[in-house]
């Protein structure tokens, strides 16, 4: 890297606001922006975010080394149903794989269920003779007659794309692979997808979920990224940046891939929006010295929460979008229906109810002053003082106290008799006790107690949020990271790249044996090794994660329990490893039970050099008087340090001009670009070297 080229920057396409962040490897300075984003077309607000932030660097296209990206475009093609015209090819008999999926409905009692639209037709499913058993044993030869008439079906169909998935594949991929072969012949032009390339794992309607997912897909993401490429390195509407530099894709597991792996995998780029925000969070949580925290990242649809114990986000391999399933190792989040602009309504019974419904980017909450006109979480947070009215969010938007308030009067304070304040309140008690409860599944329901963690607030809304969430968790400590709002576009400056590799080989522990075991996993660490030669990796930043499925015989899902063939013993502590993880996860364990070992996971890592972040220069304690930007009445709801709910007087900080070591006591808002954080009654704050705000929680 030149001297010129000293910038590394990330950017992240969210539904309402990208993100964008620029980082100086020299002078560790960061400078960040947010913008609307452009619906049109996300590449040209992606383009303007990066500008603004170079800009305040003094920088421009041409000073960039490293640009990282993060965007929705896949996950809003699968919500919106807008992707490629996709064709599905299996084994004769199973045309309605797809259709049928598994018995499990989305709400158990509810006969007038409506799902989603197939990603493929009926119409569109095509078979072909030929079958492998278990084993991978040839039963009946491919019929590729069959294959070849499917083929020109789809061209009469104008088929954009096509997923293949054989059964059995995953143990012998030899028919997916011709079929694969006799399509792009008779198919030129048209994106074909075969499922052991994508998944190599057993459960064949997940896996022929992923794949076709990945074919429906394929075009999208390479009209979108080839648009991108182009519009960065334009130096009128873009960058102006050199061909040369290298743009990494967020996948969904918190790493980071090539464009070309994007345009190949889309499918990996599903759900990996709040992955960067995840993947930060416990990077900066790690520099402040918690390890174990819950995320809680707000933003204008949704609050996405993930749980990190020793710095390491909890990663799973079973995931859906729009009951879309998805076979990928992903971070495990559970999002919910409860963002800044969630809608809060009345239902039948006379409750008040906030969400899943959002008003969305477009018109967006009321005070946005962009045609909304049902009331939000947002709105409420405004009419209770929690950010200035007479500011611009993000920078930019103006914002419209009275008609929030005059939405929140019509349809919630005026029909169950409250105050303004009071529905106000409520609904932001509501919105948390959703969040609560999103919280719970993530910590108690899986064994963990949520007091032994840190709750991380980010997003656009996520500080305004931690302090009561916390409170109601009986959870003792908040910290709100530095630019909490833009902290998804920092995780791609500090991701490492990353490929996973997953195969599955069903076989007794006992019969397979620690020979058996080391043989499949250096046949996915070669394959690993491949990958990251591919990118560039030097051998000294290769590392590689090992994991084997196993569980108890009988059972039909499997526990990922860490492997490394490198230490003596590995093999023979494995089954005791296995019995704490499933005491710790279900609450019981038999060791005597015989083991079963369902597949092999490896993970390929590049690691890569992470930004060195600013330290704060040291306080005095008290936060300097330059900081201070006058105070604001803030409202604060009952049963959160606020008695019976009343408008207290708080000071409003400006986060920059905080030191390390300052202590702020609430009721009191700290305010900057990208997000503002709200201090209840009796909370105390004090200011981290790193940045972070780190939070004492008034019981």
């Amino acid at each position: 890297m030149s001297v010129e080229q000293r910038i590394r920057v990330a950017s992240d396409v969210g539904g309402t606001f990208t993100d964008s962040i620029a980082y100086d490897s020299t002078s560790r300075r960061i400078t960040v922006s947010k913008v609307s984003t452009t619906p049109e077309n996300r590449a040209l607000g992606t383009a303007e975010g990066l500008k603004k932030a170079l800009a305040l660097q003094g920088a421009t296209g041409r000073d960039v080394s490293y640009i990282g990206h993060g965007m929705t475009t896949a996950t809003n093609a699968v919500i919106q149903r807008n992707g490629a015209r996709t064709a599905f090819l299996t084994n004769r008999g199973f045309r309605d794989l797809l259709l049928i999926g598994r018995q499990n409905r989305p709400t158990l009692f509810d006969i007038t269920v409506v799902r989603p639209e197939q990603l493929v037709p009926r119409e569109l499913c095509f078979t072909a003779g030929g079958r492998l058993d278990y084993a991978g044993q040839e039963i009946e030869p491919l019929d590729e007659g069959d294959v070849r008439a499917a083929a020109r079906d789809m061209a009469a169909a104008g088929v954009e794309a096509v997923g293949i998935l054989f059964l059995h594949a995953y143990a012998n991929p030899v028919h997916e692979q011709r079929a694969r072969e006799i399509l792009e012949q008779e198919l030129p032009g048209v994106a074909i997808c075969a499922s052991t390339e994508i998944n190599s794992e057993f459960r064949e309607y997940e896996r022929a979920s992923t794949t076709v997912l990945n074919a429906y897909l394929r075009p999208v993401m390479e009209t979108y990224l080839r648009t991108l490429s182009s519009i960065l390195q334009d130096p009128e509407k873009g960058l102006g940046m050199g061909e040369d530099r290298p743009v990494m894709v967020m996948d969904a597991a918190g790493g980071l891939m090539s464009l070309d792996s994007a345009r190949e995998k889309p499918v990996h780029t599903v759900l990996s929006g709040p992955a960067g925000g995840v993947v930060a969070a416990a990077h900066v949580a790690g520099e402040a010295g918690l390890p174990d925290i819950i995320t809680m990242d707000i933003g204008g649809t949704s609050t996405d929460i993930s749980l990190i114990r020793d710095g390491v986000p909890e990663i799973t391999r079973s995931a859906s979008l729009e009951t879309v399933p998805i076979q990928l190792p992903v971070i495990d989040i559970n999002a919910i229906g409860a963002g800044g602009g969630s809608i809060a309504w009345i239902d039948e019974g006379g409750a008040l109810r906030v969400g899943p419904m959002s008003a969305e980017a477009v018109p967006g909450p009321v005070c946005y002053g962009r045609g909304g006109d049902r009331p939000t979480v947002t709105d409420a947070n405004i009419v209770l003082g929690r950010f200035d009215g007479s500011s611009r969010l993000g920078g930019t938007l103006e914002l419209d106290v009275t008609g929030a308030a005059r939405v929140i009067e019509r349809d919630i304070a005026g029909p169950l008799g409250l105050s303004l304040e009071e529905a106000a309140a409520g609904i932001l008690r509501v919105a948390h006790a959703n969040i609560v409860r999103g919280i719970r599944v993530v910590s108690v329901e899986r064994g963990y107690d949520p007091r032994d963690f840190a709750l991380v607030p980010f997003g656009g809304a996520g500080p305004m949020h931690g302090s009561p969430v916390a409170r109601d968790l009986k959870m003792p400590s908040v910290m709100v990271p530095p630019t909490p709002g833009i902290l998804c576009a920092l995780g791609q400056l500090i991701s490492d790249l990353r490929h996973d590799f997953v195969e599955t080989h069903v076989a007794r522990f006992a019969d397979l044996g620690e020979a058996g075991a080391g043989a499949l996993i250096e046949r996915l660490v070669q394959r690993a090794t491949e990958h990251l030669a591919a990118d560039g990796v030097p051998e000294d930043r290769r590392v590689f994660e090992i994991r084997l499925d196993l569980r108890y015989e009988g059972q039909s899902f499997a526990l990922p329990i860490a492997a490394d063939p490198a230490q003596p013993g590995w093999w023979d502590a494995l089954p005791e490893a296995f019995n704490a993880a499933h005491l710790a996860r279900f609450g019981h364990a038999d060791p005597s039970a015989p083991l079963e070992v369902v597949g092999v996971n490896v993970t390929g890592i590049g690691r890569i050099d992470k930004p060195a972040l600013p330290e704060l220069p040291e306080g005095s304690g008290s936060p300097a008087e330059d900081a201070l930007r006058g105070t604001r009445r803030i409202y604060f709801e009952p049963g959160d340090g606020g008695g019976e709910g009343a408008w207290h007087e708080a000071r409003v900080w400006a986060r920059d001009g905080l030191r390390a070591g300052d202590v702020i006591a609430g009721p009191a808002a700290i305010e900057e670009v990208s997000s503002t954080t709200i201090l209840y009654p009796g909370d105390r704050a004090t200011v981290h070297k790193s940045g972070s705000i780190l939070v004492e929680v008034a019981e």
